[in-house]
Parts: structure tokens; C-alpha cells; sequence
């Protein structure tokens, strides 16, 4: 038998194979199928009569309308600064003026009190005057020793070569023996000349050694004046200058002969103190020492060097070959970062010291508002906080929620506010922080979330101080001129699908519809009804 309006022709031995191999065709079959079976079950479970029962059945039916489903979570809020900051003196002191009070509205860098430090300015100006002091000292030891590099650098080699020269004549026995016999023969003469000393000290001498006695001193004076007149050249220059080292020492000993010919000369000629007589005396004393001390050198220096000897002398070669590599490309690494750091060191010594005040300002780091002064004019203070300050132009509410309400909240979801102390106006906002963890509150897990006030809510007269409590509805749904019906009239048919049964010439018929919302009394449809469709809610049996 043929359907109306549809033409079969007669199949040939594959056509059937060819229906089911077609995709569409065989997917749009099994729903059909479905759907009537779906269809037929329904009607048997919920809408059928029971007469075998002796029970009849009432339709329940109610009209799809249009409106607005919201889905909320409520919980209890508590206004908290939006920023708050401790404020307070870097140093002790007295305070001196306070210039605000709790609930003072302030601005960014305006004055809030002033503190007397411990501190009088001529000390602070000592301070100063000596961390100014220690910046240029230590600015002037770099320069200096950038400047000096090169010369550091050939000093550095002079003394390579030095210490190679003593490591050589060290393991030169023959040269060692040869200066130990002289440095014994000189300390003999020195022995000589301070007995002819001490001897004419104490008795008279002849013209002859008189005259000797004073040529000795002319010779004396001339050479001294001589090597002065030399060492002007070099008296400008560094200390360390190896010309001006050299001067030095040739003055030195130019000195050292002089003032020994003149007191050789007042001891023959009987001017010489009761002085002369003890210093000729320790003279005397010291060059038999010196003496001693040769022959000793001479006679330990007859085996050769020792091993030791031999070991300090390659190790100060070593030193003197390593600074000198140190040093020859540039000034020494480590000695610039020293001087660099302590250089810095200075400079931030100098900061502080320009920092510190005889009388300090507080100024206020935002603009906010004054929530509490724990201090009093005259108190003697610390460096803890005095002051709180807070912004209260967006006030800023934690609210708890029951954790089962997780899956209405997050990041950007409305809110509407009404506080304990204004029950009749509504204020708006929007989630801004959710806490990753549970907080326990009256030994209830709770879900704590940041709510922000809007701006043009907030724009009104009145003032929400820290601490008030509000009632807070986060919105975790909204669904706006959406068709509605009772939860009632809504069917399972599987996860997340689900339909409702129309009335249609007096009988249901079930329609496959799309939710977009629920609650726990309606539902937004979105697809599958319109509103004024009447849809069944249930079946209510009575007794015939």
C-alpha cells in the first residue's frame, strides 16, 4: 500500500542495501523511530486513563509565557577598603603637629603631621659635611688608580725583576759570599771610624786631625746642599715615583754623612756635649753589632742557601709575575670594583645623610580616606605605622556564598547589593576576584568572592563606612524575554535534551525544545514553543 502522495517503485534485489548504506537516510529513520516509540511510552506512563483501576486521570496544563529568568546565588557581604596603607616616620622623634583626624578626606602628597626628630641640625650639617667628605675621597681613589694604572704596571715589572734578580743571586753562592765579605768589611771600617769618633770625643786632639775633622764637614755640607738642590725637582711629585724613591735616598744618606762629619768635628775640636758623649757611645755600640751581625750572615751564607730560602724566593716571584700580568693590560680588576663599591658605598651614605631633617614632613602616599590615628601630639614615636589610610571612592565587598553555589559565580558576574543600613536602595556590581580555596566560616565551607561596586551605582548622597553589612545576589544566569513554562511540564529524554507535550486539537503532543535556563519553579525555552502554547504540567488522578 502506498502513502498519499508518495510514489514507491519496486525495489530491485540491492535497493534496501542502497537505504541503509545512505547515512542521512538510515540517521533520519532511527529518529523518527525513536521519537514515536519516545512518544507512545509517554502517553502510556503519563497520560493514559487507568480505567482497569477504577482511577480516572485530569490533565494538568499550563500557558507558555514570555519574561525573564534570572538564576542567583545569595550570600552575605561586608564592605572592605578597596586599597588600605599604613603610614608612619622613617625615624624616631617627637611629633610635633598632627594635621588630620579620623574620617578627613586627603589628598596625594598632602601633609598629615610632622615629627621632631632626635637629630639638631648642626648635627645633621656635621653629617652631611662628612659623607660629602668620604664621596670625594672615594671618587678620587678611583681616578687615581685609573690614572696610576701605568705606572703601577711598570712598578709591577721592576719588582719582577727584582725578585728575579734575588732568586739569582741567591742561587749564586760565589756573589752571596763576595757580599757578605764586603758587608763584614764595611761593618769593620764603621767600627773603625765610630772608635776614631768616640776616642777623639774623649781625648784632645792635634791640629793636623782637627783640620782633617773640618775638611771632612765642608765635604760634607757641599755634597748635602748638592742632593737638596737635586731633590727639588722631585719634591711635586707622587711619593711613589721612582725617580723622586731614588733622590730620597741619596738625601738621606748626604744627611746621615754630614751630621756624622759635625759631630766628628765639634768631638775633636772639644765642642761636643755631654750628648756626643752618648750618642759616640751607642754609635760605637751599634756598628760592633752591625759587625756582629755580618760575620754571622757570612759564616750561615758558607753552606749555601737553604731550602727554604730557595722557596721563598721562587714564591716571591710568583706574586711579582702574577700582579705584574695582573696590572699590565689595564688597572687591577678587583682593586677598581673595590674602589667602585666603596665609592658607592659612600655616595649612599651621602644620600641618607641628605635625606636626614631636624623636622620630618608625612605626607599622605593616596588619596583616601582617614580610618584610625594611633597617635597624640607630644608622643614619642618609633618607626611603626601611625596612621591608616584607605580609598573608599569604589567600595569593595567580601561576600560568602554556600559552596553549592560555585557553579553560579566567576569573574565578570553580576551582583546586586542591598546593605542592612539602606534596605531600599539597590546597588550594582560585578564579581572581581573568586577565592581559589574554601574558607571556613562558623564551621561551614564557603566560597568567598570580591564583589566592586559600580560607579554610577554608588554616585548617591549617602556613605557606606567599612564594615557594613549587605545582602548580595550574584547573578549566575539571565535569560530575557525567553518563553517560560513550569519545570513540571519539562520530559528528559536524555543529557541536556529534553521536550514537552503541547496540546493540539485536545490531544499532547511531544515536542523536542531547547533550555537555556532553569530554576528550581520554570524554565527559558528558547526553541521548539512559542508562547501561548499550552503545555501539559502533569496528571492528577481522582476516584470515579
Amino acid at each position: 500500500m502506498e502513502a498519499p502522495g508518495l510514489k514507491i517503485q519496486a525495489p530491485h534485489k540491492a535497493g534496501w542495501k542502497e537505504i541503509f548504506h545512505n547515512g542521512k537516510t538510515w540517521w533520519l529513520i532511527l529518529t523518527l523511530v525513536v521519537f514515536l516509540v519516545a512518544s507512545v511510552a509517554a502517553y502510556q506512563v503519563w497520560l493514559k486513563p487507568k480505567a482497569e483501576t477504577g482511577i480516572t486521570s485530569q490533565l494538568q496544563t499550563a500557558v507558555a509565557r514570555r519574561g525573564e529568568l534570572v538564576v542567583f546565588a545569595t550570600g552575605a557581604g561586608q564592605v572592605i577598603p578597596t586599597t588600605q596603607v599604613n603610614v608612619g616616620f622613617d625615624e624616631s622623634g617627637t611629633l610635633a603637629e598632627l594635621l588630620v583626624k579620623v574620617g578627613d578626606q586627603v589628598e596625594t602628597g598632602q601633609l598629615l603631621a610632622r615629627l621632631q626628630t632626635d637629630k639638631s641640625a648642626d648635627e645633621i650639617a656635621l653629617a652631611l659635611a662628612e659623607a660629602e667628605l668620604n664621596v670625594l675621597t672615594a671618587q678620587q681613589a678611583l681616578d687615581d688608580m685609573i690614572a696610576n694604572s701605568a705606572l703601577d704596571a711598570a712598578q709591577a715589572l721592576l719588582d719582577v725583576e727584582e725578585a728575579e734578580q734575588a732568586l739569582e743571586d741567591l742561587q749564586n753562592n760565589d756573589l752571596r759570599l763576595a757580599q757578605a765579605s764586603q758587608a763584614v768589611a764595611e761593618a769593620v771600617a764603621s767600627v773603625k771610624s765610630a772608635e776614631r769618633i768616640y776616642n777623639s770625643v774623649r781625648l784632645p786632639a792635634d791640629q793636623n786631625t782637627i783640620a782633617t775633622a773640618y775638611a771632612e764637614l765642608v765635604l760634607a755640607e757641599k755634597k748635602l746642599k748638592e742632593q737638596q738642590d737635586k731633590f727639588k725637582d722631585y719634591i711635586n711629585k707622587p711619593d711613589n715615583d721612582p725617580g723622586k724613591a731614588s733622590q730620597q735616598l741619596k738625601l738621606s744618606a748626604a744627611q746621615q754623612a754630614y751630621d756624622q762629619a759635625l759631630r766628628y768635628y765639634n768631638a775633636v775640636t772639644g765642642t761636643g756635649s755631654e750628648l756626643d758623649l752618648e750618642s759616640t757611645a751607642a754609635d760605637l755600640a751599634a756598628a760592633k753589632a752591625h759587625l756582629a751581625e755580618a760575620q754571622r750572615e757570612w759564616e750561615r751564607i758558607q753552606d749555601g742557601p737553604t731550602p727554604g730560602e730557595l722557596a721563598l724566593a721562587e714564591t716571591k716571584l710568583a706574586i711579582a709575575q702574577a700582579t705584574y700580568e695582573r696590572l699590565k693590560n689595564g688597572p687591577d680588576p678587583v682593586r677598581v670594583a673595590l674602589a667602585a663599591a666603596e665609592l658607592a658605598n659612600a655616595q649612599a651614605r651621602l644620600a641618607v645623610a641628605q635625606g636626614d631633617q631636624a623636622v620630618i614632613d608625612l605626607l599622605a602616599p593616596m588619596a583616601g580616606t582617614i580610618l584610625s590615628i594611633d597617635a597624640s601630639l607630644g608622643e614619642t614615636l618609633g618607626t611603626g605605622a601611625i596612621l591608616t589610610l584607605a580609598d573608599l571612592s569604589r567600595p569593595l565587598l567580601d561576600v560568602y556564598l554556600d559552596e553549592t553555589d560555585i557553579d553560579k559565580v566567576g569573574v565578570g558576574f553580576e551582583a546586586e547589593v542591598v546593605f542592612d543600613s539602606l534596605p531600599d536602595v539597590t546597588f550594582t556590581g560585578k564579581v572581581v576576584e573568586v577565592n581559589p580555596s574554601l574558607q571556613r566560616v562558623s564551621n561551614i565551607d564557603a566560597v568567598l568572592v570580591k564583589v566592586q561596586l559600580d560607579a554610577d551605582s554608588f554616585s548617591k548622597p549617602q556613605s557606606l563606612p567599612v564594615g557594613s553589612n549587605a545582602s548580595v545576589d550574584v547573578i549566575g544566569g539571565r535569560v530575557e524575554n525567553a518563553v517560560l513554562v513550569p519545570v513540571e511540564a519539562l520530559r528528559e529524554l536524555g543529557q541536556g535534551e529534553y521536550a514537552v507535550f503541547v496540546m493540539e486539537d485536545g490531544e499532547p503532543r511531544l515536542r523536542p525544545v531547547t533550555v537555556a535556563l532553569m530554576d528550581f519553579t520554570s524554565a527559558a525555552i528558547t526553541s521548539g514553543i512559542q508562547a501561548g502554547d499550552i503545555v501539559t504540567t502533569g496528571v492528577v488522578e481522582t476516584d470515579q
